[in-house]
């Protein structure tokens, strides 16, 4: 956000795009597990959205009975 262009969608242009630094783990270890982390965070969302899913059929269900 600091170094994006002000306008109404914000932009990085190349050049302060390629001075950012970033931090990657030189450990194959460290990597499975921040994969490991973002897999499960990933597999929970799905579970939630599932649930929410089943959640709005479930009250749909319930409007369509009450005014039938």
């Amino acid at each position: 956000k600091q170094t994006a262009a002000s306008a109404t969608m914000q932009i990085v242009n190349k050049t302060d795009f390629s001075n950012i630094s970033t931090y990657v783990p030189v450990h194959k270890e460290e990597q499975e597990k921040i994969g490991a982390f973002f897999k499960q965070l990933d597999d929970t969302i799905d579970l939630h959205q599932r649930k929410l899913d089943l959640l709005k059929e479930q009250k749909k269900g319930f409007l369509q009975k009450m005014f039938i």
